[in-house]
Parts: structure tokens; C-alpha cells; sequence
């Protein structure tokens, strides 16, 4: 089933997904067709269980759709779409269709009014905020986590972009909720952050190995004093430095995915994110730093995966932000020595 699944959207997004949509969509052009042909092929609804109408294939399938998407420079919100079926059907709240996005919801407040949940607040940097229907996000009341599902029609949308181009837009929430639209999350999925973060950390791999490729295929083609740049010994260095950081870029990612909706989810996608985060700073310089000037063009394709990775970077938390919250968990470790704390596969990290 795996197959089957990334297969299809390895042919879909290779048929579809080119410069000129990139460049499209970073002038603000939604690819409304290329949506349409997702939601068709049920991408969307992969992570979705089979009882609430989804695939029933396991999470960390679904969540490799993620990083196929990155590494096409996908700009559009599957995985944002992905996540908020998911919170949204373990909320029992409807599954809407059309395209979905995730926020962080710390900031709201919730106030009961009546039968009806009072929704107010900002909500920053919400990813294609302006070209989805609803926002997914989660906020407390009364201490209880509530996921609520936000129709954009009714908000006060800010636009905003990030390095890439793509929409990064603020939202003012001041809204009415009926339980069509808010209900208690039984049971944590990790919080919208870590579910974010995953997400992130998971394109963010697929990304770098588009550009691993990119460069790889370049510095054999580019000829320099009679020879491909590629058998140059300090070519041949960037090129295994960008292979070992994309290599456990991915590794780390899919740890995380493969813990999706376990105790080890906290810990799990606090290492992703950073280590993600880490190595996008140092693929995405030496990448640029290979192919020289022309990397840099508006033409050449380099800028349009190295700027993702580099926003990407900043969302759902920084390095330092995961970082410190891996720091928290090891001081708060019952293990006798930090050895057993990370070599423990149950061990269980601070809530996202």
C-alpha cells in the first residue's frame, strides 16, 4: 500500500509540479487545477482513519506523502490539509474538504457564551492562510484542549509571505462557535506545534534531497580547467557533507512520523525539528555555494527548494526552541545516565 500510495504521488506531482508553477505560485498564482487533481487522487484524507472515511494505511505512510511534496516544492497545503483531517476527525468534528491549514493557537481566547464557544485572538503566520477555507488549530478552555475548525471567509486575513513567496498570513479571529465547529480533543495528538514541526521536518528532508540532487547532477556537468567541478576534492567534500546532513535529516524525520500518536512523539519530533533545522542551514549554503552565481537566478530552480528550507526553519520552532525542549526532558529523566535516556525507546518527552 505504501507503494501504491507514494507512487501516486510521485507521478502526479513529476507530471505536474514544474518551474513555471513554482514561479506561478510565488507570484501568487494558487494552482487551483493541481488541487483538484489531489483531492481526486484522496491525498488528503491519508492520515484520516479508515473509520472516519480515511485510507487505514498506517501514519507513517500517510506522513511520507509530506516529504514526497517537499521534495517537488509543492506549494500547496497537503500536508497542512493532512494534519487537520486528522485532528479534525479525532474531534469528531466534520471533515470538510477543500483545503485545510494549522495554526498555533496559544494565542486565543475561548470564552463560553451560551451554547456557543467565543473564539478572539491573533493567529500568526499561518501557512496558505488565504488561499484555504478553513484554519485548524487548537486552543484551551477551561483547561480542556478544544480543536477548532475557523472558516477564513469570517476572518480577518493580514497576507504575508515567506522567503519562498508562498502565503505566511496573520489572521484575526473574533468568531462565534457552535459545536459544528469546536469540541474537546479526547486525546492529545502531540499538539498543533509538534504536529507542525513533523510536518516541517519531514519536507524539509525530502527538499534537501531534491537539492542533493540538483547539485550532485550539476557538479558533473559543470567543466571547469578541463574537468567536471564534481572531481574536484573540495566539491567532492561539500557534496558528502550535504549527503551526511540530508541522510539524517531523513532519518530523524521519519523516527518522528514512526512515533506519530505515541508517548515518544515529544521527544521524537523535538530531535527532527532541530536536527532538520540544523542541516538546512548547512545543504542550503553549500548547495549555492556549488553551483556559484546562476544558483541564485530567478531562472534556475536552487532557489525555490533552498529558500523553503531556510523558512521552514522558523515554523512550528527554531532549533533552539526543540532544542531546549529535549534539554528539559533529559534533566527531567528518572535514567541513571544521559546514555540510557537517549537509547530508551520508551522514553517520553514534554508535550509540545
Amino acid at each position: 500500500m505504501e507503494s501504491m500510495i507514494h507512487d501516486m504521488a510521485e507521478r502526479l506531482f513529476r507530471d505536474h509540479i514544474g518551474h513555471g508553477l513554482r514561479e506561478g505560485a510565488a507570484a501568487g498564482q494558487c494552482p487551483e487545477a493541481l488541487w483538484t487533481r489531489i483531492e481526486e487522487a484522496g491525498l488528503p484524507m491519508a492520515l484520516v482513519p479508515e473509520e472516519a472515511g480515511g485510507f487505514g494505511v498506517p501514519a507513517a505512510e500517510a506522513l511520507g506523502l509530506v516529504r514526497i511534496a517537499g521534495a517537488h516544492g509543492l506549494p500547496l497545503p497537503l500536508a497542512e490539509t493532512l494534519i487537520a483531517n486528522a485532528v479534525l476527525a479525532r474531534a469528531g468534528l466534520t471533515l470538510p474538504g477543500g483545503r485545510l491549514t494549522i495554526a498555533e493557537g496559544a494565542a486565543l481566547r475561548l470564552d463560553r457564551r451560551g451554547a456557543a464557544i467565543h473564539a478572539s485572538g491573533p493567529l500568526t503566520l499561518v501557512p496558505f492562510a488565504r488561499w484555504a477555507d478553513r484554519i485548524v488549530t487548537i486552543a484551551a478552555l477551561d483547561g480542556v484542549d478544544h480543536v477548532l475548525s475557523l472558516p477564513v471567509k469570517d476572518l480577518t486575513v493580514t497576507p504575508a509571505q515567506d522567503l519562498a513567496g508562498m502565503p505566511r498570513d496573520d489572521a484575526g479571529v473574533d468568531l462565534a462557535l457552535t459545536d459544528a465547529d469546536a469540541a474537546p480533543l479526547p486525546r492529545s495528538l502531540g499538539g498543533m506545534r509538534g504536529l507542525g514541526a513533523l510536518a516541517r521536518s519531514l519536507a524539509t528532508a525530502g527538499a534537501m534531497e531534491t537539492i542533493l540532487s540538483m547539485t550532485v547532477e550539476y557538479a558533473n556537468d559543470r567543466v571547469q580547467f578541463g574537468r567536471p567541478i564534481g572531481k574536484f576534492q573540495a566539491i567532492q567534500h561539500y557534496l558528502a557533507t550535504m549527503a551526511g546532513e540530508t541522510a539524517a535529516s531523513r532519518a530523524a524525520a521519519e523516527m518522528a512520523a514512526d512515533s506519530y500518536d505515541t508517548p515518544a512523539f515529544a521527544l521524537t519530533v523535538a530531535a527532527a525539528k532541530s536536527r532538520s533545522g540544523e542541516a538546512a542551514e548547512t545543504v542550503g549554503a553549500l548547495a549555492h555555494q556549488v553551483h556559484g552565481a546562476i544558483g541564485y537566478t530567478q531562472e534556475h530552480a536552487l532557489h525555490h527548494f533552498t529558500k523553503r528550507i531556510w523558512s521552514w526553519r522558523d515554523e512550528f520552532g527554531t532549533e533552539l526552541d526543540w532544542t531546549r525542549e529535549l534539554g528539559r526532558a533529559a534533566l527531567s529523566s528518572p535514567r541513571d545516565t544521559f546514555w540510557h535516556f537517549i537509547t530508551d525507546s520508551t522514553a517520553q518527552g514534554i508535550p509540545a
